[in-house]
């Protein structure tokens, strides 16, 4: 008689957090003077935002409230990601 091991999972080590997959939404209409931003990090991580264009001239990001505090900055080198809504630049939390 053998004795049956349990299987083990083994996971591939993590060099790189993976972009986050979401749903497929259905992509809307930009205001003219907003730019898409992917939030990576933080309490925003993942989600896809209009953002009016003269508030990404700085190479900060600021959310003071009420809904949102935080502070990103524009990945560098600038990346430019494909999501259900069009392609949106990459801002990481700055931490």
């Amino acid at each position: 008689m053998t004795s049956a091991q349990p299987a083990t999972a083994t996971a591939a080590p993590l060099s790189a957090r993976a972009l986050p997959r979401a749903a497929p939404e259905r992509p809307h209409a930009l205001r003219p003077g907003t730019t898409l931003v992917l939030h990576w990090g933080g309490p925003r991580h993942g989600e896809v935002d209009g953002v009016a264009t003269d508030l990404l001239a700085s190479s900060v990001l600021v959310y003071d409230g009420p809904r949102w505090f935080g502070v990103y900055q524009r990945f560098e080198p600038a990346q430019v990601r494909t999501t259900p809504n069009g392609p949106a630049e990459v801002w990481v939390v700055r931490e």
